[in-house]
């Protein structure tokens, strides 16, 4: 399915909910258009982030200050290219946490609140969306700890695309705030992680061993959870993977920046020692 295609399917159900409301079927009162160019849905787009620092601006994961976007969609799930969409903090009656340019989306962390904060995208007098966003201290410094445990592989190995007992623990690292009496982790960062040995640049998940999330998924990116930290597994494939009877370490690559700029302590080397099986699981 074409990224086109996907999107015109969201909008359609984006659609479908606000006429649902317009004519008296859902609970809201929406106002729908049925031209080419009237606003019928809106979206806001996946945020650069999923944090700002307090203090500064909403950038992308390589420190690029970047706003945030919505597109505004008529009866058809067509985007309007000329809408003019408005941005506006929606918890403003509860704190004032985040400012934000109504016309470019530019956001600014103002104070530092905790759980997610609510950004609207809003066209006409009533289609709205949100969605939310943290606003977290500034990330210094990053380490890790390399796993010890042995991961004795099985055979045969299936070649299953998922998390099995052909998959490490989680290689972690930590994302820390530095203050001059305390030091804590900095939650809903990004960091990015690299397969070095067998080396994977592109993740490809035909190779001796590949980066999964906790679910078996392939990915390379993480968010650091409340504590800080952030991990990937390794799913390794048995067959492919070298070393037979002897030990042979998987080595990831964790990056994390700010403003552009690794931290202190990026990038991080962390291991994980796998011994290819040999019997059946």
């Amino acid at each position: 399915m074409t990224p086109s295609v996907r999107a015109r399917r969201r909008a359609s159900a984006l659609i479908v909910t606000a006429v649902m409301a317009a004519t008296g079927i859902g609970t809201a009162c929406s106002e729908v258009g049925l031209g080419p160019n009237e606003a019928a849905a809106i979206e806001l787009d996946p945020f650069p982030s999923p944090s700002v620092v307090v203090g500064d601006t909403l950038r992308n994961i390589d420190g690029v200050v970047t706003p945030v976007r919505a597109r505004v969609f008529n009866v058809r799930g067509d985007v309007i290219d000329d809408a003019a969409p408005r941005y506006l903090y929606a918890d403003f009656n509860i704190d004032s946490a985040l400012a934000i340019d109504s016309a470019t989306g530019v956001v600014v962390a103002k104070k530092l609140v905790s759980g997610d904060k609510r950004i609207a995208a809003r066209i006409g007098g009533s289609l709205q969306v949100l969605r939310g966003i943290r606003v977290v201290t500034r990330p210094d410094s990053v380490d890790g700890t390399s796993l010890t445990d042995v991961l004795g592989t099985s055979l045969p190995d299936t070649g299953r695309r998922g998390l099995d007992s052909n998959s490490t623990k989680a290689l972690t690292v930590t994302v820390r705030h530095l203050e001059a009496t305390a030091v804590t982790g900095v939650r809903s960062w990004p960091v990015r992680f690299e397969l070095l040995n067998p080396v994977n640049p592109t993740n490809d998940t035909t190779a001796a061993a590949y980066l999964i999330d906790d679910q078996g998924r392939a990915s390379t990116l993480d968010t650091t959870d409340d504590s800080g930290v952030a991990g990937r597994r390794v799913r390794v494939r048995a067959l492919r993977f070298p070393g037979g009877a002897d030990t042979e370490s998987v080595v990831v690559r964790a990056t994390v920046t700010y403003r552009g700029k690794p931290l202190k302590g990026s990038p991080v080397r962390i291991t994980a020692p796998v011994r290819r099986g040999s019997g059946s699981s």
